[in-house]
């Protein structure tokens, strides 16, 4: 994997685009309704690759485009997976098409497109003709990764050479050579291994082995896939199973490329599988490009890392706030509640506010609890804040609807309650829920201020910018300070909001009470937590303490930095224990039989 990255690509005259681009980071996830444009970005990529590939082994010809002589290589795009037809916009072809591909070294690549059915790739550097490999490979590089179309494996594959094993990494045939793949290029197959076992509970995978066929000369490669220590070949497991390793496959052999692209893997992949793909694609290496249609894919990602694609617009909008992910959905006319379906089936439901799983699912997979992370067992619900009536009413609407009990869970925030009243609504909340818990800080984004954290997702971010751009590495700001700026300046605030809730629950419960005595007593409080720093950052509000630390970094060093990505630099030492014991209660939650099934 190198330093360079394509960090926006430009259409002029491309098939359905006049004029579009679409800026890249290394998260991006192409949304938008049928026919907008998604798999024309997809396919340039494809054509892309041919062209790297094709610099990279021959020396360049001299080629007419636009009307000057230039250095470049054509390209035979008639036998890649694209549509090589109607190259054109609105299928005038008086003038050439061109898509540009921008790199952080400043450098370009155009595909250009003077009739149809030809292409040229066009190295545009500072410093000079690009016309051998060796100067390709200097000014380029960069390496480009697919997941190919899958499908299922051949029941008997036979023992191919290994030049038709490496075309397979790169065509419509992977599947046909799935076993012939890990033959004649084991590397990776230990990594690939450890993630059948990690995301396929009690499944495991061997290397091929050669056998000899129905005839003598014939061989076939076989795998085994042990199942609770009973081994089949691959081609009698499900055809989800099948799939699910081949898309490993080919992200274990992509973890070295610099763009990783993926064309709707949910049209292969359950729900729960593309859940976690998203996660393992984040921590994968490469940039990563996906098209999908899926809510649950969606969902999973980042809104800043989603680009709403509309071929009628001159170039793709990445989504700025959680607020406008509703409209991606209404977008795509998708059915936002595959909800009773996932209750009917596991019968247990985890209420929660807002978005607040995203983050408990980011410390669970730090735990190694991928199934409770990838909500195998049981549906999520989200609440409207603090709303313990509502978790009522809707468990209640829900049984009602599927007819049948569920199990229940339900973790909400603390907002400025006190003790007293946290055990109150604690007590009344067992009456409907197995599994009760409230935050012992504020929110749950006060877990995500930890000054180490913190500091190492900044410093991530600014390397990734520096790697992207070519800018100069700023030194990482000094996160203690400003978290301690950022507080100072909420201090009145907060402590208004304590009394007030203070007061308001001494009304509800006592008749006889001194408001200037109550009012004291939690001033004095106030002030010895605050004096402790580590306590002061679990009673302050933590998404505003975020949001105010994100528009600091925006101004020294032009980052921000998401929830996530602060969850994700964690280790498991790191994570505090009243939410290392939330994280393991939702485990045994997750595992609990409900009414006489068996432990999962």
């Amino acid at each position: 994997m190198s330093s360079t990255r394509i960090t926006s690509v430009h259409f002029k005259r491309y098939k359905a685009f006049a004029n579009f681009s679409i800026s890249l980071q290394d998260f991006n996830v192409l949304v938008g309704p049928n026919n907008a444009g998604k798999s024309t970005i997809i396919g340039v990529f494809r054509i892309l690759a041919e062209g790297l590939r094709r610099a990279r082994a021959r020396k360049a010809e001299q080629l007419l485009a636009n009307g000057i002589r230039r250095w470049g290589h054509r390209l035979n795009i008639a036998d890649l997976p694209i549509s090589s037809e109607n190259i054109f916009h609105d299928y005038e072809e008086s003038e050439p098409a061109e898509v540009t591909f921008k790199l952080s070294n400043g450098n370009k690549l155009i595909l250009h497109f003077p009739e149809q059915g030809s292409c040229f790739l066009l190295p545009d550097a500072a410093g000079g003709k690009v016309d051998t490999p060796t100067i390709f490979k200097q000014k380029f590089d960069i390496s480009v990764g697919f997941v190919p179309i899958l499908g299922p494996v051949e029941q008997n594959e036979p023992l191919y050479q290994e030049e038709a094993a490496r075309r397979a990494l790169m065509t419509n045939g992977a599947s046909r050579n799935f076993r012939n793949i890990w033959q004649h290029y084991p590397d990776g197959f230990d990594r690939f291994r450890s993630l059948i076992q990690s995301t396929w509970p009690g499944m495991d995978i061997e290397r091929p082995e050669i056998q000899q066929g129905n005839t003598s000369q014939a061989r076939v490669l076989k795998m085994f896939c042990p199942e609770e220590r009973f081994p089949r070949e691959i081609c009698w497991a499900g055809y989800g199973f099948q799939v699910w390793c081949q898309m490993l496959t080919h992200i274990v052999k992509s973890a070295d490329a610099d763009l990783l692209v993926i064309d709707e893997p949910d049209i292969y992949l359950h729900a729960d599988l593309q859940r976690q793909l998203v996660a393992l694609l984040r921590d994968l290496g490469p940039d990563i490009l996906i098209a999908t249609h899926s809510t649950e894919i969606i969902s999973e990602t980042e809104p800043s890392s989603l680009l709403t694609i509309d071929k009628k617009k001159r170039s793709a909008a990445r989504v700025k706030d959680v607020s406008q992910v509703k409209r991606v959905f209404f977008a795509l006319g998708s059915n936002l509640n595959p909800t009773l379906t996932q209750i009917t089936k596991t019968r247990r439901v985890i209420f929660v506010e807002g978005l607040d799983f995203d983050i408990l699912a980011r410390f669970a997979r730090t735990m190694l609890f991928d199934r409770l992370a990838n909500r195998t067992d049981f549906a999520l619900v989200k609440l409207d804040g603090f709303n313990p009536k509502r978790m009522e009413d809707l468990a209640a609407g829900i049984e009602l609807t599927i007819g049948s009990k569920t199990t229940r869970a339900v973790v909400l925030d603390r907002d400025y309650r006190s003790t007293e009243e946290v055990h109150q609504i604690t007590n009344e909340l067992k009456k409907h829920a197995s599994l009760i818990y409230i935050h012992k800080c504020k929110e749950i984004e006060n877990y995500l201020l930890n000054p180490k954290a913190l500091t190492k997702a900044i410093s991530s971010r600014l390397n990734e910018r520096v790697r992207r751009t070519g800018c100069e590495l700023p030194d990482c700001p000094d996160v203690p300070a400003l978290l301690d700026e950022i507080t100072n300046s909420l201090k009145s605030e907060v402590l208004s909001q304590l009394v007030a809730r203070h007061l308001d629950m001494a009304k509800k419960n006592y008749t006889s009470w001194d408001a200037a005595t109550l009012t004291h007593k939690v001033i004095q409080d106030f002030e010895v937590a605050w004096s402790d720093p580590t306590v002061r950052l679990t009673i302050v509000p933590g998404k505003e303490i975020l949001a105010q630390l994100n528009t600091r970094l925006q101004k020294c060093v032009s980052i921000s930095i998401s929830d996530v990505q602060v969850a994700s630099h964690f280790l498991v030492e790191d994570i505090p224990d009243d939410l290392r014991n939330l994280i393991e209660a939702l485990e045994g939650f997750r595992k609990a039989a409900v009414d006489g099934d068996s432990e999962v």
